[in-house]
């Protein structure tokens, strides 16, 4: 009898342990459900454009049901053969696949050839791509909230360099946010070893409504090894569209998720813009030698 009665509490226990669990799980709401390991979706949608890397396409897509609303985004294929023929408004069918750590088109085909209003509409879309700073001119100051709360700016980071990039906290796909983020973490470490207080990383949210300071915080614990050369930054639409727009970066909010595409950048400790990377297939040791390369030559024209 002791023995049922322990086990009656136990389980009783475990129930309640369970339900507090999902409780505080679904009151922070921080992320949509992932996919599980190498799901496969198969999934239609218009080709907007296309990358210079020459493996990655740009895709208005179909709702992909219990995973992601309907969207713009760059995708990126595997095999560059896949592309091939294709043009900026044709109709396609594709298999998404996602991993854990990844996501890519494995099968593409064409549905129907593009028509003149869609091209026309493909066009006008690239013209609001258009960067307003290029590479060699000085990036205009501008101004974010921190993970503390605090007022940052740009200017506040002259004689380092400095590495941007677009995020947000809720999105879905491994290879988009959540792989900027673990670039950066790598390029921190990598950098503090070889040019302590000579670097800044900020990684800007592009869904300020949700990625509040207390929400960036949280963020940043999960990435950052040094919260004095990493900012995690948001404030008012406002100030978002402001950045977004010096670099050109697409991105519109749909059903809670944001539609979006990848822009990570490097500013010299001039304050001059070195280069933007528009794809998620650069490495933290290619970004590295950019900044190794801009640094030395900073260094060698200050002992002149």
């Amino acid at each position: 009898m002791k023995v049922l009665k322990c086990s009656l509490l136990a389980l009783a226990a475990f129930t309640l342990i369970a339900a507090l669990t999902a409780a505080a799980i679904h009151r922070r709401g921080q992320r949509p459900a992932a996919a599980a390991p190498n799901q496969r979706f198969e999934v239609r949608g218009q080709i907007r454009g296309f990358e210079e890397d020459d493996r990655t396409v740009r895709i208005a897509h179909e709702e992909i049901p219990g995973y992601m609303a309907a969207m713009t985004m760059p995708l990126t294929v595997r095999d560059a053969a896949l592309l091939r023929g294709l043009k900026v408004g044709d109709d396609i069918a594709f298999q998404l696949v996602v991993t854990e750590d990844d996501s890519w088109i494995s099968r593409l085909d064409r549905i129907s050839e593009s028509s003149p209003a869609a091209e026309a509409g493909s066009a006008a879309a690239s013209l609001r791509e258009l960067q307003r700073v290029q590479a060699g001119e000085t990036v205009l100051d501008f101004t974010l909230v921190d993970q503390n709360g605090q007022t940052v700016r740009l200017r506040d980071q002259r004689g380092k360099a400095v590495l941007l990039t677009f995020i947000y906290t809720r999105c879905p796909l491994p290879n988009f946010c959540p792989l900027m983020s673990k670039n950066f973490a790598s390029l921190q470490e990598r950098l503090q070893k070889e040019f302590p207080a000579r670097f800044h990383l900020i990684s800007v949210s592009i869904d300020p409504a949700f990625d509040n300071p207390e929400v960036m915080k949280g963020y940043s614990t999960r990435w950052s090894k040094d919260p004095q050369s990493w900012t995690f930054g948001s404030g008012s639409r406002e100030q978002i569209e402001t950045v977004t727009g010096l670099f050109g970066l697409v991105h519109e909010s749909t059903g809670g998720l944001i539609n979006h595409d990848l822009r990570t950048v490097l500013i010299g400790p001039d304050g001059k813009l070195v280069h933007v990377w528009k794809s998620n297939l650069w490495t933290p040791y290619e970004v590295q030698r950019r900044v190794q390369e801009v640094l030395h030559r900073d260094i060698q024209a200050a002992a002149k």
